[in-house]
């Protein structure tokens, strides 16, 4: 079995704690990523936005609704603008929303205020090309944005459904934020970054070992594998994902020939995708 390809996809994923939900980070080619929500009661799948740039799944909250992630867009155009670039809808399609997204007199969203005109009078860091972002799956466009400074700072963690900790000093607290951060929220600042909400697969003697025997039976990459889904096992390789049930009754030499492909990602081509306006409310 080969792959024809003229790169590999690649996949990460992170599962909510509370509910049937995760979700996947698609890689490829090089820089360009797509965020991809699972159902894993009924496996059915919804794609949503791409990003191009470096991206890292930080956390997701316990019902999936919320996610946490880190992004960089070391360019040019990235640089040049306070704005996120062309994947944020508001600088495209701001004026097109239905009601109550849109309403006459709304002021301009911080985030796209020059950074003097932050809250208070207290001027906004600018993104200089990589921050930390809540947003809701499948979609990257921003509920609240954190400047960072390089890979120094960004990422966070949900320790609960309403609370956030961001991985970056009490000075820079300030979100560049698209809609107002509910009050019933708490967002503070993190030195020492508690354990994350989601399940993110790890790697141990036993992974390592299935690995080993599905790329025997024919898998050319693995990217994750689940063992936490008892009784089934879920694995991901060469652009697919696949569940194979009560797999502690099937031979290992047979996980691959046994398993159910669920979704395939390799042939997915980058798009312009607005997110919908449910999207872009807390």
């Amino acid at each position: 079995m080969t792959d024809q390809r003229p790169y590999r996809t690649r996949t990460s994923v992170l599962f909510a704690s509370r509910a049937p939900r995760a979700v996947i980070l698609r890689r490829g080619p090089r820089s360009h990523h797509r965020l991809i929500v699972w159902n894993t009661d009924d496996d059915t799948f919804e794609a949503g936005q791409w990003m191009k740039g470096n991206v890292r799944l930080c956390d997701l909250s316990p019902s999936g609704t919320r996610l946490l992630y880190f992004a960089e867009q070391f360019h040019p155009r990235a640089m040049s603008k306070v704005t996120l670039g062309p994947y944020d809808p508001l600088r495209q399609t701001f004026t097109k929303y239905p009601k109550p997204l849109v309403r006459p007199g709304r002021k301009v969203p911080r985030y796209m205020r020059r950074p003097a005109e932050g809250p208070d009078g207290a001027a906004t860091r600018a993104v200089m090309g990589s921050w930390t972002a809540i947003s809701t799956p499948p979609y990257f466009s921003a509920l609240a944005i954190w400047p960072s400074m390089g890979r120094w700072t960004g990422g966070g963690v949900f320790t609960s459904e309403r609370d956030v900790l961001i991985n970056e000093a009490a000075c820079g607290m300030t979100p560049i934020q698209n809609v107002p951060i509910p009050r019933t929220m708490r967002i503070a600042s993190g030195g020492r970054t508690p354990k994350m909400s989601a399940y993110r697969p790890t790697e141990s003697a036993l992974h390592v070992s299935i690995a080993e025997t599905l790329q025997l039976s024919g898998l050319l990459w693995v990217d994750w594998i689940n063992l936490r889904h008892e009784p089934d096992l879920l694995f991901a390789g060469d652009g697919r994902v696949f569940r194979l049930r009560n797999y502690a009754r099937v031979p290992e030499e047979r996980y691959l020939a046994a398993a159910k492909p669920l979704v395939d990602l390799k042939d997915m081509i980058f798009e312009q995708v607005r997110p919908p306006p449910s999207a872009m409310w807390w």
